[in-house]
């Protein structure tokens, strides 16, 4: 009998929910047995996409409002203050460790073998889950948050350290949950932060703590597209030299586009900058033709705005293994980074792109400039070949499926 594994995400969207799903179809391609479940999407072990009440908002009991009212609920309670203080922060976001949800308690949480997590922050009570879950765990680390108390990056936990109490309490509440695992495997897309969860000891009692990196398929961002055709389509004209740029919001300081846009508005010459995701985009630089094409959704309508691109420009400060940068190489566009997370893993001069020799917007400028002058810039077939052969579904399905054996000791899987 084949083990069951079940996806638990916040969300199918956003980079790990799209990241979580990817390695769902990939395991059903292999003819495993994958179900998925978050908030906005449930697909059971049937592959059927079902209407699930468990999330649905259910009217509280008598006794319930009682408690609420008099705060005899610690979670509730706690969740209400950490609200308070959530709304004064600077930061891309923060969650708590804590849920009124008992996701433990899920009809696909109760049928599945092994239980597999990805992006939780706020949707499992960590202290509830693991007490109640004796399932194997497999853990994929989409950013620092499951080593870190409320913050998903240590950039914010710096600019916040006015809440260093709260950081440190709940990531004492994270230590103490994760020690009742006594099966698990922890996995990270990227080296980097790898590097960065062995330091803490946070997973230190799991069987397994590897890299495995997030999966593209390639086929379905092979759109029909040349850059000809995809420029027209955005009325760009094919001798401009285009800079992609792409974030959910194009404000996250992590992003690195204020980087950008100060390497820009130094240069001299002409470029055309396109960007797709959520904020305004100012550039003080007569030289630069803006082009916005706000939030998108569909892989053929972002397929467009990577085939149209010369080179995609992504100066994240802090990332681990981003969906942009594989989606990017499935088009074959090249990319200019720093050194730093997945990037400085993946991004390889004359290959599939440039890396710049420090994070800085003066370097970013002369990477971009390096870029546009080098005559044997990278082709879309080398690019589309390195997605092939790292990126490969079939080669990350494999991966975890060794990792699924070792746990549940089921060599049927």
């Amino acid at each position: 009998m084949s083990l069951k594994i079940l996806h638990i995400t916040s969300s199918h969207k956003g980079g790990a929910g799209i990241a979580a799903l990817r390695l769902h179809k990939a395991l059903q391609n292999e003819g495993k047995n994958s179900a998925f479940l978050a908030k906005g999407l449930s697909i059971d072990f049937k592959n059927e996409i079902f209407d699930d009440q468990f999330f649905k908002y259910k009217k509280p009991t008598l006794l319930a409002k009682l408690k609420k009212k008099l705060s005899f609920d610690e979670n509730h309670r706690t969740i209400k203050k950490f609200n308070i203080v959530k709304a004064k922060l600077d930061c891309e976001i923060v969650t708590i460790p804590i849920s009124l949800l008992k996701v433990h308690e899920h009809p696909l949480v109760k049928e599945a073998d092994i239980i597999h997590l990805h992006w939780v922050g706020s949707l499992i009570d960590y202290l509830t889950f693991f007490s109640e879950t004796s399932k194997p765990i497999v853990w994929t680390l989409h950013d620092a948050n499951p080593f870190m108390g409320v913050f998903h990056y240590p950039i914010d936990a710096y600019k916040n350290l006015n809440i260093q109490s709260w950081e440190e309490r709940m990531l004492l509440l994270k230590k103490t949950a994760l020690s009742k695992i006594k099966n698990g495997a922890c996995v990270s897309p990227s080296k980097w932060l790898l590097e960065e969860v062995l330091k803490t000891n946070m997973f230190s009692n799991f069987k397994t703590q590897k890299v495995i990196s997030n999966s593209i398929n390639l086929e379905q961002f092979a759109i029909s597209y040349s850059k000809k055709n995809a420029r027209e389509k955005l009325n760009i004209s094919i001798d401009k030299k285009v800079i992609l740029f792409i974030s959910d919001s194009l404000e996250v300081e992590r992003k690195g586009f204020d980087l950008l846009r100060k390497a820009l508005e130094e240069i001299k010459d002409s470029f055309t900058l396109l960007t797709v995701g959520r904020g305004d985009v100012i550039i003080k630089n007569d030289k630069i033709k803006v082009k916005s094409l706000g939030f998108l959704d569909g892989s053929e309508n972002i397929a467009q705005a990577y085939y149209a691109a010369d080179v995609l420009v992504l100066p994240s400060l802090e990332d681990n293994l981003p969906n942009t940068m594989l989606e990017s190489f499935s088009c074959g566009t090249p990319i200019i980074s720093f050194k730093v997370g997945g990037m400085k893993e993946h991004v390889i001069e004359n290959i599939n792109g440039v890396l710049a020799d420090e994070i800085s917007s003066n370097s970013l400028k002369n990477s971009i400039l390096r870029f546009f002058k080098n005559p044997n810039k990278p082709t879309s077939e080398i690019i589309r070949n390195y997605a092939k052969v790292n990126f490969s579904p079939e080669k990350q399905a494999l991966a975890y499926i060794e990792i699924y054996r070792s746990l549940g000791n089921n060599n049927s899987i």
